[in-house]
């Protein structure tokens, strides 16, 4: 069996306070040493509690407040207080009306928890408080209209000329015996019924009543299978509290409840959009080369590896790739200093990343070499689009520095092709480049 969780079981319970007395510095000492990002702020002079917030702090400093001014003489939020043992539907009421959060109290009116919309929300499932929840809890107003049984029915109807409810219920003495409505009423018009006879005559009995402690959940069960309009309430001695219609029914359980669970359901896509963000996050670090920002050798590895098995397994699905280094990068780092080298390779990656397709992949390998992926790119291509980024490279300018140049080797993939075999050549061919004078693209075929 389902449980409603006790208030006092979801709420925080070390809360962080601070007296009034006490500077805002003092307020943010204690919110950093507890890692919270909001304070109870408690008084001597003032009923209640109050709270301070992140936001708050911000606010202030932005106003230019000194921080080693006393909380009482500045501008905080109030923050209301509830019993402990305040149901949850009670409480999310009570938050409803008053902010975002609640401090509990014991019966001594001392400050024994704080809690949130959100770990409510976090804590509660919204259908449960359905099934837990009773009529008797929404039941705004105990009025309803009477009539004795012997009461002429013309004097019945006229008791529903002023009334907000559509239903008088008809009484013998003390007991409810039964019921007229504006539906009988129509009725009893266009049959030309004799309004002047008692209403015994017209009355709908016996009167079907619910009893208060129905919850929610059932009350909503039976006038949709009983198809009622409204539903009369009684209590546990058979006497008539009140009355609930359909329309009032669905509007206040579903008014009521309409803003939890919205905020639910925003709760959950907030945390799945936190975790998939994080993912993704995680996921751009664990392929990304720190310094470049281009992916590093592990995802270039990943790639290649799914490059090849397509190119075996269909025809006509051929690709190229492409291995350089910075030229004398050695001599850059040791004439300028290993920053003045990290900054042209953070600039290569830059024209790299503006140059290639979006199909194409980039890694630093390690060190100052590189290797691109061109996927459905031949031979001619690939070394048209590597002489292309050899031009913008080259180009590049820097402060006491001369020209930077690369040196580039491209390959395409063979069907007999391993991962070491590809990669080979492609070292061979860049090697050549080196040899023949550099800041050149050369073929391996």
């Amino acid at each position: 069996m389902k449980y409603l969780p006790k208030l006092i079981d979801i709420a925080t319970k070390a809360v962080t306070t601070v007296d009034d007395t006490q500077s805002i510095n003092d307020a943010i000492s204690l919110m950093y040493k507890e890692n919270h990002r909001e304070i109870i702020i408690l008084s001597n002079t003032k009923k209640g509690f109050g709270i301070i917030k992140a936001n708050d702090l911000i606010r202030l400093k932005s106003d230019n407040i000194d921080f080693n001014t006393k909380l009482k003489d500045i501008k905080y939020d109030k923050i209301f207080s509830t019993h402990y043992k305040t149901s949850i539907p009670d409480a999310i009421e009570e938050i409803g009306f008053n902010g975002n959060s609640l401090c509990l109290v014991d019966d001594d009116d001392k400050l024994c928890g704080f809690v949130s919309y959100h770990d409510i929300i976090s804590s509660v499932d919204p259908q449960l408080m359905l099934e837990k929840q009773t009529l008797s809890d929404m039941l705004l107003s105990s009025f309803v209209k009477k009539a004795d049984i012997n009461d002429l029915t013309k004097d019945v109807i006229e008791l529903m000329d002023d009334t907000i409810y559509d239903c008088v219920i008809i009484f013998d003495e003390n007991n409810s015996v039964g019921i007229l409505t504006t539906k009988d009423i129509i009725k009893l018009f266009g049959e030309s019924k004799d309004l002047n006879l008692p209403v015994s005559n017209y009355m709908r009995s016996p009167l079907v009543k619910v009893k208060h402690t129905t919850t929610l959940s059932q009350a909503l069960k039976f006038i949709q299978q009983q198809k009622f309009k409204r539903l009369i309430i009684e209590d546990f001695a058979g006497n008539v509290i009140g009355q609930i219609t359909q329309k009032e029914l669905m509007a206040r359980v579903y008014s009521r409840w309409a803003d939890f669970l919205r905020d639910k359901t925003m709760h959950l896509s907030s945390i799945n959009s936190k975790l998939q963000s994080k993912t993704t996050q995680l996921e751009q670090l664990a392929s990304t080369d720190n310094l470049t920002s281009l992916y590093n050798r592990a995802k270039f590895e990943q790639r290649l590896k799914y490059e090849i098995s397509r190119a075996t397994r269909y025809e006509n699905q051929e690709f190229s790739i492409v291995l350089f280094d910075v030229d004398h990068f050695k001599n850059i780092n040791d004439t300028y200093g290993h920053l003045a080298g990290d900054m042209v390779l953070k600039k290569i990656a830059e024209v790299v990343k503006n140059t290639i397709r979006s199909t194409d992949l980039a890694c630093r390998w390690g060190g100052e070499e590189f290797f691109i992926i061109y996927p459905l790119t031949n031979l001619k291509q690939a070394f048209e689009a590597s002489e292309k980024l050899r031009i913008a490279i080259n180009k590049l300018e820097f402060d006491d520095m001369k020209n930077i140049s690369c040196s580039f080797g491209v390959t395409k993939f063979n069907k007999s092709d391993s991962i070491q075999s590809i990669l080979a050549r492609a070292d061979k061919a860049m090697y050549k480049a080196k040899n023949n004078g550099r800041n050149r693209v050369e073929i391996e075929e």
